[in-house]
């Protein structure tokens, strides 16, 4: 995986995360507060803006001549302002990811404000949008953005359509990743069970962690007992180790 370009010591402190060159800064809510707004719509959401210009460039594709021009960060404001849908779902994230601020979608931005009678304190437009999609990406999404990902292929322009598949291809992923045999209704509640098991935690306490802390903690507790298992597969007696690599410590 990449190397993070956001500040490590800052994701795993669980503080807000400004974003480059817009003053404004992202919230890190809790996983329990992530399961209360609902986890596929959450990451949904999250991948609406993580994914837009694969989702710019198949409704470009699809014949919207009059977007041709636009980047990504304008075609998704058009979706935005022309279904209420997913208006909505942006809506409900903001203000879990907001909570400080009062947004306002302009032409060509979105802004930014701390008070109704304001000025405008902050700003997303197309030249910080990739900071911000950064930014969203390595602290919701961490092991996004790989090979693994699903395609977004919608069928027409819509963006109804569009939110659906999307929606679609996150429970396919999530499924997929459980084996397929069972629908599982959440992703975060598996790695809180195990972790809560192999750390002997409070599953409540688990459930307070941001995401980000969350799986840092469990990529950190497989790579040792990985490497745990592997020293003790080497120290035993007639056992060759040869043929398996060391897991780094």
């Amino acid at each position: 995986m990449a190397e993070l370009k956001g500040d490590l010591g800052k994701y795993l402190s669980g503080m807000p995360i400004m974003v480059a060159g817009a003053n404004v800064a992202v919230s890190q809510p809790s996983v329990k507060d992530i399961c209360a707004f609902g986890e596929t719509d959450f990451f949904m959401s999250i991948e609406l803006f993580v994914k837009s210009k694969e989702i710019a460039d198949r409704i470009k594709d699809e014949g919207k001549s009059q977007l041709g021009f636009m980047n990504d960060f304008q075609v998704l404001l058009v979706m935005i302002q022309e279904h209420n849908e997913t208006k909505d779902n942006v809506d409900k994230l903001f203000e879990l990811i907001f909570p400080n601020y009062l947004i306002e979608y302009d032409t060509g931005c979105i802004n930014f404000r701390t008070d109704e009678n304001g000025p405008i304190v902050g700003q997303l437009n197309p030249l910080n949008f990739d900071n911000f999609k950064t930014t969203l990406k390595e602290l919701f999404l961490p092991s996004g953005g790989s090979d693994d990902e699903p395609e977004f292929n919608p069928g027409s322009d819509k963006a109804a359509e569009i939110a659906a598949k999307l929606n679609k291809g996150r429970q396919m992923r999530q499924e997929l990743k459980s084996g397929g045999k069972q629908k599982i209704s959440s992703v975060y509640a598996n790695y809180v069970s195990a972790l809560s098991v192999g750390l002997a935690m409070n599953i409540n306490e688990l459930y307070n962690y941001t995401p980000f802390q969350l799986l840092d903690v469990f990529k950190r507790y497989a790579a040792k007992m990985a490497y745990d298992l592997y020293q003790r597969v080497s120290t035993m007696p007639m056992m060759d180790v040869s043929k398996m690599d060391e897991p780094k410590n």
